[in-house]
């Protein structure tokens, strides 16, 4: 009896748990997309020797569940205030507490079935397109990946498992909750907002302190650009993301209280058509809901930085390992604490990889003066032993010719080579060289050009200043035949065990850069912080849309007994459709309008980063990148606006007869 009972209940509802049934359907697609990533056989026999990777995957599978549980948890409330006159009912009618959960919980499953089916259909392209994402960031070729059951399992086990804690909720609810409240709550009324002026001003505080928190950090990412002294930048910007998710939240509690209530106050704005009427809707709905629109608007604000900053890392990775490793692989051999693997060993093991087509020696020479370190905070206490290095003129032009970047020419004079902005903040101009018996003035710094090794910064000196200097690393720089081979091999064979300076306990160490090791590296890392940052973000938009119009559906019963006193006084269903779109439409843009407007300084500080990171020529690419993400959250917001007026429309607008 309960089984045909819920079946037809759920036909009945179709049109009101179409929002739950999409975010559903949308969460167990993800699901078994990441799921099928994770079993991935292409993907794991890559990530056995990427510990990150393989417990990236797991993190965000472990995330995932999480926020499937939350979800499915907020909405299910949502959905039982929705039929809450409906299960009074049932109890007025002689049914059991136990007997109404009962029906709930098999409408659930029933539901939770065709999610399954639907998501999992639905997901099996999502996981398609996932793994090209994953692939093209990884620089692996894309090939149609196959599907797992053990990620099939795992999904519907999770699915499931998530189900029937949701139904632990609807147990908790309907055992506390009253008939009256079953039968009468939705005659609440909402008490009236007092001193509206007061929290329109606490709105207006917390606006500005939302801009103050774009300027601080703006402010503190071009310090630690420019800046010695970014000592305090990390504290700085972990201020500044609390202070702002605070002062979202408490913005939207001012503005849900005011606004409203201000605009009531206007006579001639409230007089046109049913503007009245619109706002004495808004008016208990914002107030009620003021924390719950600030907690949203702060989840959708942190998908949009969140997913902005991913692809801006992506491509500074790629840009700096092409500048940090220039070469395929570059030694950088230390004649006071040599390697165990010569250069000639270790070409020759290289060779058994990859042909080496052509190789540059070059030196880096120290002078224990430290002229330049001394002007800079990298010296005295805690930076024994950290020397002024030089390059000589014709080394680093012919490492210049062999990359096709433009070459220097001294005149007598020194550069420094410097790729962190620290350094270029400093004034060298005044400072003199004096090496070999000569001296030697300021010639420049050199910022968009390859570190050829590891050093703060490094000078290029004529050939003869470096006469009598000591021999700080013996360099080779190689040029293979094949970019793509087995890094992580050859780096093991390349690598060696020493004691740490302490001598306390064995490292491994590699005198040998590989750059192909590193772009896996980078690659893999930057894959998963990306496909993360990219689900999380979803899920927050999707969890604060499906929440929006869960709650605007929940007070159905209500709203259509007030639109029925408006159709009586005379109201046509023309009229009542703008209202309604209106209503709604304010309902859903108050927690949704900040965010989107913060992707405009966040695109400003990410293109400031890259500029200041020495790569403006790829600035585009995060405008376009800022652009697409807040064109994907504008188009969820308006698939749900739209689900949700539809529903509503068609519950609550009277025709005539």
């Amino acid at each position: 009896m309960f089984g045909k009972l819920a079946f037809r209940n759920v036909k009945r509802q179709v049109g009101n748990y179409l929002i739950y049934f999409i975010t559903v359907s949308i969460t167990v697609a993800l699901m078994f997309a990441v799921n099928n990533v994770i079993f991935n056989k292409q993907l794991m026999a890559f990530a056995e020797s990427m510990q990150e990777l393989k417990s990236g995957l797991i993190s965000i599978t472990i995330f995932v569940s999480i926020i499937v549980a939350f979800v499915l948890g907020y909405a299910t409330s949502f959905m039982l205030k929705l039929r809450k006159r409906e299960f009074g009912t049932y109890l007025t009618l002689g049914m059991t507490r136990k007997n109404i959960l009962s029906i709930f919980i098999l409408e659930t499953m029933i539901l939770c079935v065709a999610a399954i089916l639907a998501g999992i259909l639905l997901g099996v392209f999502i996981y398609q397109g996932l793994m090209a994402l994953i692939t093209n960031l990884m620089e692996m070729e894309f090939s149609f990946a196959s599907y797992s059951a053990s990620g099939l399992l795992l999904t519907i086990a999770l699915v499931v498992t998530v189900f029937l804690l949701s139904s632990v909720t609807s147990s908790l609810y309907l055992n506390r909750v009253s008939v009256y409240h079953l039968l009468h709550g939705d005659r609440m009324v909402e008490k009236k907002v007092k001193h509206p002026m007061f929290w329109m001003a606490i709105a207006v505080l917390s606006g500005i302190a939302i801009v103050g928190c774009c300027v601080v950090f703006y402010q503190t990412v071009l310090n630690m650009f420019q800046n010695t002294n970014s000592d305090q930048a990390g504290f700085l910007i972990f201020s500044c993301f609390v202070t702002l998710g605070v002062a979202l939240i408490i913005f939207h509690i001012g503005a849900s209280k005011s606004i409203v209530n201000l605009l009531l106050k206007n006579e001639k704005f409230r007089n046109r058509r049913t503007n009245t009427f619109i706002l004495r809707q808004l008016s208990g709905k914002l107030s009620a809901n003021a924390v719950m629109a600030g907690f949203l608007s702060f989840l959708i604000a942190f998908a949009i930085i969140g997913s902005n900053v991913s692809f801006m890392q992506k491509t500074s990775e790629k840009l700096t390992l092409d500048k940090i490793i220039p070469f395929d692989i570059t030694a950088n051999i230390d004649p006071k604490d040599p390697s165990p693997i010569s250069m000639e060993q270790a070409e020759q093991t290289i060779q058994n990889y990859s042909e080496i087509e052509h190789k540059i020696p070059y030196r880096y020479y120290a002078s224990q003066d430290n002229t330049l370190y001394r002007q800079t905070k990298w010296s005295g206490e805690g930076y024994e032993g950290l020397n002024d290095t030089f390059i000589t003129e014709s080394d680093f032009n012919q490492l210049c010719e062999a990359l096709g970047i433009p070459t220097v020419t001294l005149n007598g004079t020194y550069k420094i080579i410097a790729d962190i902005p620290q350094v270029q903040a400093y004034d060298f101009s005044s400072t003199q060289l004096d090496l070999n018996g000569k001296t030697y003035c300021y010639g420049g710094i050199l910022t968009d050009v390859p570190m050829f090794s590891y050093y703060y910064f490094t000078s290029i000196v004529p050939d003869e200043a470096v006469q009598g200097l000591d021999v700080e690393l013996d360099c080779m720089a190689y040029d293979l035949k094949q970019d793509r081979y087995n890094a992580e091999a050859l780096r093991q064979e390349l690598s060696y065990q020493t004691t740490s300076r302490n001598g306390q306990y064995l490292i491994e160490r590699c005198d040998y850069d590989l750059k192909e090791y590193g772009r896996i590296q980078r690659n893999s890392n930057t894959a998963i912080f990306i496909v993360g940052a990219l689900y999380i973000s979803i899920v927050f938009v999707f969890l604060a849309m499906a929440i929006l119009a869960l709650k605007t559906l929940s007070s159905l019963s209500d709203d259509r007994q007030k639109y029925r006193i408006l159709f009586r006084l005379g109201t046509g269903e023309q009229e009542q459709n703008r209202t309604l779109f209106y209503q709604i439409f304010c309902f859903f843009l108050l927690p949704f309008v900040v965010p989107v407007l913060l992707s405009v300084p966040t695109a400003q500080i990410c293109t400031k980063i890259m500029e200041m990171s020495g790569y403006a020529g790829n600035v585009s690419e995060v405008v376009t990148t800022t652009t697409a993400i807040a064109f994907v959250v504008v188009a969820i917001y308006v698939l749900y606006f739209i689900a949700t007026y539809l529903i509503a429309k068609r519950n609550i607008v009277h025709h005539q007869q």
